[in-house]
This record gives structure tokens, C-alpha cells and sequence, in this order.
């Protein structure tokens, strides 16, 4: 396998990883919007918490993705990966 299409494929992987934290943090977030009877503030703090520390992971997926993107514009047999369909 070519470095090129690994880098690809880890560029993919980091795009899924991205939304799928993505999507959990909205699952929390929703959890802590929509009023529930018996909640204590220790798990309105731990829905925040993990939906601000799934953001921030989510974040960090994307930029790493970018920049895998970016290394393989640079590559001419990366170009020929990202531009196939």
C-alpha cells in the first residue's frame, strides 16, 4: 500500500470519528436541555462536561483530518486519492 492511500484512509477515519463524536454530543446536549423531574446538578454537570469534552474532540478529528488533506494536495499521487469518486 502507498503512503499516500494510508494517509487517505486515515484522513476518512478522523472525518467519521469527527462526526460520529459529533452526534454523541448532541445526544448529551439534548439531555441536558430537555427538563427531566428527579435530575441532580451532578448530572447536569456531567452532561455538559461530556458534551464540551466530545466538541472538543470532535474539533481536534476535524483539524487533524484538514491536515492530512493539506499533505495530500501537496503529493501529486495524493491528488489522484482525492479527486476519484
Amino acid at each position: 500500500m502507498s503512503k499516500a492511500k494510508i494517509l487517505y484512509e486515515k484522513m476518512n477515519d478522523y472525518k467519521r470519528f469527527a462526526v460520529i463524536s459529533l452526534a454523541l454530543s448532541a445526544f448529551l446536549y439534548l439531555g441536558f436541555v430537555i427538563p427531566m423531574d428527579g435530575r441532580t446538578i451532578n448530572k447536569t454537570y456531567t452532561l455538559m462536561i461530556g458534551t464540551v469534552l466530545l466538541i472538543t474532540i470532535s474539533v481536534r478529528f476535524f483539524i487533524i483530518a484538514y491536515r492530512c488533506r493539506k499533505v495530500l494536495l501537496d503529493s501529486e499521487e495524493g491528488q489522484k486519492y482525492l479527486t476519484k469518486k
